[in-house]
């Protein structure tokens, strides 16, 4: 099959306009009709009908079942370019959430330098979902990753190293910092400062948030861990992070959560099932290995 063919019909199904579908791509309408009798043609079935009287179009049970095949298709498509453009690179490109980055990264910076393979690395820094995505969609050979439960995807594999429980980290001058651990639901009436979306944390806080049963007030969000931190110290808000974090300032006390029930922050080595590592790539991945899961 033409990939062309397929994108084109793929558009069709959604905005089900052939003119529409062929001036999106810049080509004549009757391109749009040839790729589609080209599909036709080679599944041996109808996959779009016209209605031309009701002006509308309707996919068939064919198309739909193309429909769900074609886009796996693409995208593994999409996967295999990248992915032969990565190997042909002397380098590899690494998801990096900050939290991971921070907390870490520092002791795989330190092996990586010592066997000449750090400055193979090009890092993205975004949270963890966010990163996620990178790599499902091979903007990335490989991260390390947060998540509330061990991944679950088909296309990746994972590989533990670490997995911490969340807290709560308040300004010294907070009542709670006078405890050493509280219930999720003594937190309802507070100001809270978070991440912004595509960290992990949001989703951990989320269910937190859902089983105690109340909304929380969320005053600020940023993609920094300092930044989060002053906001902190200067009572702007109480934070939730992983545990694995400790804090910058020594104005700042985190607490520990009495909840049985908190999610925690595992985190793993990612990469795609379908990546194949060149020499220098596989390098990298057996050093970070090394100093992540055996500690060595």
């Amino acid at each position: 099959m033409n990939t062309k063919d397929l994108e084109y019909f793929i558009r069709l199904t959604e905005i089900k306009n052939f003119s529409k579908v062929a001036k999106e791509f810049g080509v004549s309408q009757p391109t749009i009709t040839f790729a589609l009798q080209r599909l036709e043609e080679e599944v041996n079935s109808r996959l779009i009908i016209r209605h031309r009287a009701q002006g509308k179009l309707l996919i068939t049970d064919s198309g739909a079942q193309l429909l769900n095949h074609a886009q796996r298709m693409l995208m593994h498509y999409n996967l295999v370019k990248k992915e032969i453009t990565s190997s042909r690179l002397k380098m590899l490109s690494l998801g990096l959430p900050p939290i991971i980055e921070n907390n870490y990264f520092p002791n795989v910076a330190k092996d990586l330098k010592e066997n000449g393979l750090l400055d193979k690395i090009q890092t993205m820094e975004y949270g963890s979902k966010t990163t996620l995505k990178a790599l499902q969609n091979g903007e990335i050979d490989m991260a390390l990753l947060g998540s509330i439960d061990p991944l679950s995807d088909e296309l990746i594999i994972t590989e533990e190293f670490d997995r911490q429980p969340f807290g709560i980290f308040v300004p010294k001058s907070h009542p709670l910092a006078q405890r050493e651990k509280v219930w999720f639901k003594d937190l309802k009436g507070e100001d809270f400062v978070l991440f912004k979306n595509g960290f992990v944390h949001n989703q951990a806080f989320e269910l937190l948030a859902a089983r105690n049963h109340f909304r929380p007030h969320i005053v600020f969000r940023s993609n920094g861990t300092h930044s989060l931190m002053n906001l902190i110290a200067d009572g702007v808000g109480i934070g939730f992070l992983t545990a694995v974090v400790n804090p910058i300032r020594k104005d700042i006390v985190k607490v520990e959560l009495l909840d049985t029930d908190v999610p925690m922050f595992v985190t793993s080595i990612a990469y795609r099932r379908s990546h194949v590592f060149n020499k220098l790539q596989q390098a990298i991945l057996d050093n970070i290995r090394r100093t992540l899961i055996n500690n060595e």
